[in-house]
């Protein structure tokens, strides 16, 4: 960490602060942002109180290691481009060009055409139960290992995510798919990650860089527990570098 993070601070190392500070019960929990705003502050304040630290809001060297102590804090941050993808149906291009450091247009070429739908968007096997099969092929084409549809685990996701970033590859109707009716999906690239070990997921914060919406795109932090509950289907697929 650098060695003074105060309000006005922004990136990586504020959102450890932030995770930190939940961990220790910050009140009320703070949405963990990587943005040193007035609620970060109130939460550094209550915390130097409560342990007879000098109360200034500032988190230096002696705050942090007060913090540290006692905690299990896991931490990756991998340097990808975020990339926007530049139709409404290539997210798949545009993540797998953040993980390879490629181009959109060089993953699309190196992506067997009979995979690719005539609105330029990939099959993802739901309808047909291909998704294991069809994202091993896909992962094979862009050097790229695919692990198939399952639950993920705190422990499983922090690890994976110390070695390598990550692309999700998501469906939106998990009852749909359920049934065998397949679903649309959404591929989202995750570069960074900072988790508190628990098991439950709610400490366990990812750096989501979004492809969506068109030429723009969206890069957000997000908590596993929520992002996985919002959406059942959210690791169909994942695949790793």
């Amino acid at each position: 960490m650098p060695t003074l993070l105060r309000q006005g601070s922004r990136g990586f190392d504020v959102v450890v602060l932030q995770v930190q500070l939940n961990a220790k019960g910050a009140q009320p929990r703070l949405k963990v942002d990587g943005d040193f705003g007035p609620r970060t502050q109130a939460a550094v304040l209550a915390f130097q109180r409560q342990n007879r630290l000098s109360a200034d809001g500032v988190a230096g060297p002696i705050t942090q290691a007060a913090l540290a102590q006692g905690l299990n804090i896991a931490s990756a941050n991998h340097n990808l481009t975020h990339i926007p993808q530049p139709t409404p149906s290539t997210c798949w291009a545009a993540s797998t060009a953040m993980l390879t450091r490629s181009t959109v247009p060089a993953v699309i070429a190196r992506t067997p055409r009979d995979m690719v739908s005539a609105d330029g968007g990939l099959n993802n096997g739901s309808a047909t139960d291909l998704g294991a099969p069809l994202g091993a092929r896909f992962a094979a084409a862009h050097g790229l290992r695919c692990n198939p549809p399952m639950s993920w685990s705190v422990g499983a996701l922090v690890n994976t995510l110390k070695r390598t970033p990550l692309i999700f590859s998501m469906l939106w109707r998990a009852q749909d798919y359920a049934a065998g009716r397949g679903s649309p999906g959404h591929w989202v690239a995750v570069s960074a990650m900072v988790s508190d070990n628990q098991p439950t997921g709610e400490g366990t914060h990812l750096l989501v860089l979004d492809p969506w919406p068109p030429h723009r795109g969206k890069i957000s932090w997000v908590e596993y527990q929520a992002w996985v509950m919002d959406v059942p289907t959210r690791t169909y697929r994942v695949f790793e570098r």
